[in-house]
């Protein structure tokens, strides 16, 4: 699938909500994108439109560091639930870090600059929504 889906995966928002559009999306049909040049992982996304984006993002094990995301922000507020981790965040604009365990969930809102790191000795498995449209 590409990019081009994007912000209208698995169907334009603004037609599910004309036409009350229900779509299942099973685990094989998810759009699998690698975000991040410096950093890359996996983005699995569940659903992408003008209202929301929600999906599960898999960030790797090290190598000489630790791994991480692409430092980034998100016009919305962002949740994110470790299903497997634990997660450290780094939030740029306060200077610090945040350590997110197993069932826990972590807030961001909107336009804060942050940036996910694996220091575990396996990938870090989290559903996230982002919600710019609301």
């Amino acid at each position: 699938m590409s990019l081009e889906k994007l912000g209208k995966y698995p169907v334009d928002g603004a037609e599910a909500r004309e036409t009350g559009a229900l779509v299942k999306v099973a685990r094989e049909d998810r759009l699998n994108l690698i975000f991040g040049q410096d950093h890359p992982v996996l983005l699995e996304m569940c659903v992408s439109n003008d209202y929301m984006h929600v999906g599960e993002i898999v960030i790797p094990v090290g190598g000489v560091g630790p791994r991480a995301s692409e430092p980034n922000s998100h016009e919305g507020d962002a949740i994110f639930y470790v299903l497997e981790g634990p997660a450290t965040f780094y939030v740029a604009d306060g200077d610090e870090t945040f350590h997110i365990r197993d069932r826990e969930a972590f807030f961001l809102p909107a336009d804060i600059n942050y940036q996910c790191l694996n220091y575990g000795s396996r990938p870090i498995r989290m559903v996230f929504t982002i919600a710019p449209g609301l």
